[in-house]
C-alpha cells in the first residue's frame, strides 16, 4: 500500500481503538475494495468483526489473512486466539504453534502458546513453552505467573513459589498476579501467606470474581468455611455465571456448621434446577436387561486421592463378563495409583483439555450405559457432564459428600448407615443402600507397621485428628477441650499440611486456647508426605473425629493404622463417614449419640491403656479380614446395584 493507503490504514486503527467501531468499519471497507490481498488490513478488519459479534465472518477473514500471509506470526497468534475462543482448541494449538515458530525470541508469543498449552491440560508441555519464554524475558510478568501456575499444578511447588514471587514483585498492583501467588502459596501449605495475598489482590481490584473465588478457597484452608462462603456470594454478584464461586460454595456449605442440614438440601436443589436448562434427551442404548454394561467412571481423581484408594479394590475385582470399564480421567499428575488404575479398564480416556460439552458427546459416543460421578461437590467435579444426561442411568458414589441436587443424577450410592431411611428429604436421587459400607479401602503397602500404643511410653493419652483445617470449627475445639478435660494430663495432636504456615499455626493455638487447651496440651504437626503422616499415627493413642464433616479416607487410614476414632454423626451425609466405617468394622460403639457421649466414649477409651494396646495391636488385623477390605465382596454389592438400576431403566 502507498502512503495514502497507510495513512487511512492509521486512521482506520485510530478510529477501532477509540472505539468507534461503526467508523473504523466504514474505512477498513474502503481500504480492502482498493486491496482485497492485504493481510494486515484483513486482521484489523477480523478483529472489529469479531468485537462486533460476527464470529464467523470475523474467522473467515483471519484464515483468509494467514492464507496470504502464512509466515505472519501476528496474524497466526490472532487467528489462534479466535479459534480458542470458539472452543477450537487443537486449532488454536496449531496456530499458536506456528506463532512460536516463526519468533521463537517473542516472549509474548510464547507465553500464549505456553497459556494455551495448560488451558489444553499439556502441562509438561506449557511448563517447556513457558521456561523459553522467561529465559527470552526475565521480567516477562505474564510469562513468570504462567510458569508459575503450571509448576504448581505438576507440584513442583518451591520452584512455583520463586516465579511467583517474582511476578509480583515486577508487578505489584496487579490483581491477578497476586491471585496467582495466593494459589501458589496454598499449594505449598503456607496457607496464611495465601490469604494475605488474595486479600491484596482484592484490594487492588475489588471487582475481580477470581480474586475473590481464590480468597474464598484459602479462607476453607485457613478453617473459616463461613467466611469463604461470604466472599463466594459476593464474586458471584460480581458475575454470576463464575462456575468456580458457585460451586466452591456449594462444598463450603457442607463444612459450615451454622448451615443447618434443610438449608444446605434446599441450596443444592436450587443449584441443580438451574443446571437441568442443559439436559439433553437421553440415548437409547436397548432394553436388554442381562447384557454386558457399558460402566463408565468419570473423575479428576484416579491416583494418590481417597477416590484413587476407594477404587483400588474395585477395579481389579470387577466381573468383565458383567460389566465393561471405562475411565474418564482429569488427571494430571499421575502416580502409581492412576497406573494400578488403568491396568484394570477396558479403555482411558484423559479428559483434562475437554470441556463439559465435549465430554458428555465422547461419553455418547462411547455408548455408555450407566455413568458413574466420582467426585459429587468437591474439586475437578464434572456435575456439568452428568446435567447433559450422555447416558441412559446416572449415578453418584465414592467421591461424593452429599446430594448432587441434580434432577437428572438418578442414583446416589450408600449404605444403610451412611443413608438413613430417616433423612431421605436430604437427596434428590434414589438412594441404593450397599450390604455393607458405601466405599471399600485398599491401603498402601508402604504404610508403616502399627507402633505399641504411646500412652504406654509416655505415660498420658494422645488425642489426634489429621483431617484437614477446614473441619475443625469452634464447636469442634470446644468439644475436644471437654475430652481433655475429662482425661487428666492428656493432650492433642493435630497434624494437617496447612499447619505449615507458623501464622497460621499461631492462630489455631490461640483458638484452642480461648478454649483452655494451652500450648502444653496441643501439638501442632505440618502434614508432610502420604506416607510420613500415616507414620505419624505412632503418636496417636485415640484419634477424635471432626464434625459436621466427619473423616473419610482419614478415618479408615487411623483405623488401619491401629488407632480407635471416636465419630459423631449428624443427618447430613458428609457427616456419616467414619460411622460407617467403624460400624462394618464391628465398632459401632465409637459413634456417639451426641456431645456428652462423644465425651463418655473418649474418656473410657482411655481409662484401661492395656485394653487399648490390645485392641491397637490387633485392629490391623482385623479391618483387613472385616467388608473395609474385602474388594472382591463389595464389587460383587456395587455390580449387583448397578444391574438394578438397568433393570429398572429397562422396565421404565
Amino acid at each position: 500500500m502507498g502512503s495514502t493507503s497507510a495513512m487511512s490504514l492509521e486512521d482506520a486503527l485510530v478510529l477501532h481503538r477509540a472505539g468507534r467501531l461503526g467508523e473504523a468499519e466504514a474505512v477498513y471497507r474502503i481500504l480492502l475494495a482498493a486491496h482485497p490481498g492485504h493481510a494486515d488490513l484483513l486482521r484489523f478488519f477480523g478483529l472489529l468483526r469479531h468485537q462486533q459479534g460476527q464470529a464467523d465472518v470475523a474467522l473467515e477473514l483471519l484464515e483468509r489473512a494467514v492464507a496470504l500471509c502464512p509466515d505472519s506470526a501476528d496474524g497466526r497468534r490472532t487467528l489462534a486466539l479466535l479459534l480458542d475462543k470458539r472452543g477450537d482448541r487443537d486449532g488454536a494449538l496449531s496456530h499458536y504453534r506456528a506463532a512460536a515458530g516463526l519468533v521463537p525470541h517473542d516472549a509474548g508469543v510464547l507465553n500464549d502458546f505456553g497459556c494455551a498449552l495448560m488451558e489444553a491440560g499439556r502441562l509438561h508441555d506449557a511448563a517447556g513453552v513457558l521456561e523459553g519464554a522467561v529465559m527470552v524475558a526475565p521480567e516477562h510478568s505474564h510469562a513468570l505467573a504462567n510458569l508459575a501456575t503450571v509448576l504448581s499444578r505438576l507440584d513442583r511447588t518451591g520452584e512455583a513459589l520463586a516465579f511467583a514471587q517474582r511476578a509480583a514483585a515486577l508487578r505489584p498492583d496487579h490483581a491477578a498476579t497476586y491471585t496467582t501467588l495466593s494459589i501458589v502459596l496454598a499449594s505449598s501449605g503456607l496457607v496464611g501467606r495465601a490469604v494475605d495475598a488474595a486479600r491484596r489482590a482484592t484490594a487492588i481490584d475489588p471487582v475481580d470474581a477470581s480474586a475473590l473465588v481464590q480468597l474464598g478457597n484459602v479462607l476453607i484452608d485457613a478453617g473459616d468455611p463461613d467466611a469463604a462462603v461470604h466472599t463466594y456470594a459476593r464474586a458471584m454478584e460480581l458475575q454470576p455465571d463464575h462456575r468456580g464461586a458457585t460451586e466452591n460454595r456449594l462444598y463450603a456449605l457442607h463444612l459450615s456448621p451454622t448451615v443447618d442440614d434443610g438449608e444446605l438440601a434446599t441450596q443444592l436443589r436450587v443449584w441443580g434446577a438451574g443446571m437441568s436448562r442443559l439436559a439433553e434427551p437421553r440415548p437409547d442404548r436397548g432394553r436388554d436387561p442381562d447384557r454386558r454394561l457399558r460402566v463408565g467412571y468419570v473423575s479428576a481423581d484416579f491416583g494418590r486421592h481417597p477416590v484413587g484408594w476407594f477404587l483400588s479394590p474395585v477395579l481389579p475385582n470387577h466381573d468383565r463378563a458383567a460389566v465393561e470399564i471405562h475411565a474418564y480421567s482429569g488427571r494430571v499428575v499421575e502416580d502409581e495409583v492412576t497406573d494400578h488404575l488403568r491396568r484394570h479398564c477396558d479403555s482411558w480416556a484423559a479428559t483434562a483439555d475437554m470441556d463439559d460439552a465435549a465430554l458428555a458427546g465422547r461419553i455418547r459416543a462411547d455408548g455408555i450405559d450407566l455413568l458413574v460421578d466420582l467426585s459429587g461437590h468437591t474439586a475437578h467435579n464434572r456435575l456439568g457432564v452428568f446435567a447433559r444426561t450422555p447416558a441412559p442411568v446416572l449415578a453418584t458414589w465414592g467421591g461424593l459428600i452429599g446430594t448432587s441436587g441434580l434432577p437428572a443424577m438418578d442414583w446416589l450410592i450408600g449404605d444403610r448407615r451412611q443413608c438413613p431411611t430417616a433423612a431421605e428429604e436430604l437427596y434428590t436421587e434414589r438412594i441404593v443402600r450397599l450390604p455393607g459400607g458405601y466405599v471399600p479401602y485398599g491401603p498402601p503397602a508402604y504404610a508403616s507397621p502399627v507402633a505399641p500404643l504411646p500412652a504406654l511410653g509416655s505415660g498420658h493419652v494422645t488425642f489426634g485428628c489429621f483431617n484437614r483445617l477446614a473441619k475443625v470449627q469452634d464447636g469442634v475445639i470446644a468439644l475436644w477441650a471437654r475430652v481433655l478435660d475429662a482425661v487428666p494430663g492428656s493432650s492433642l495432636f493435630l497434624n494437617t499440611r496447612e499447619l505449615r504456615c507458623p501464622g497460621l499455626r499461631d492462630r489455631v493455638a490461640a483458638r484452642f486456647g480461648r478454649a483452655g487447651i494451652g500450648r502444653g496440651r496441643l501439638e501442632l504437626g505440618q502434614g508432610g508426605g502420604h506416607a510420613d503422616m500415616l507414620a505419624a499415627y505412632a503418636g496417636v493413642d485415640i484419634a477424635l473425629d471432626p464434625f459436621p464433616y466427619s473423616g473419610g479416607l482419614t478415618t479408615l487410614e487411623a483405623l488401619w493404622m491401629g488407632v480407635p476414632v471416636v465419630t459423631l454423626p449428624g443427618r447430613r451425609f458428609c457427616s456419616r463417614h467414619s460411622l460407617s466405617h467403624v460400624t462394618v468394622l464391628g465398632h459401632p460403639e465409637w459413634a456417639a449419640a451426641d456431645a456428652d457421649d462423644y465425651v463418655r466414649i473418649a474418656a473410657a477409651l482411655s481409662r484401661d491403656r492395656e485394653a487399648l494396646a490390645g485392641l491397637r495391636s490387633g485392629l490391623r488385623e482385623r479391618m483387613a479380614a472385616s467388608p473395609l477390605c474385602d474388594g472382591a465382596a463389595f464389587t460383587r454389592g456395587l455390580e449387583a446395584a448397578y444391574r438394578m438400576m438397568w433393570r429398572q431403566h429397562c422396565a421404565s
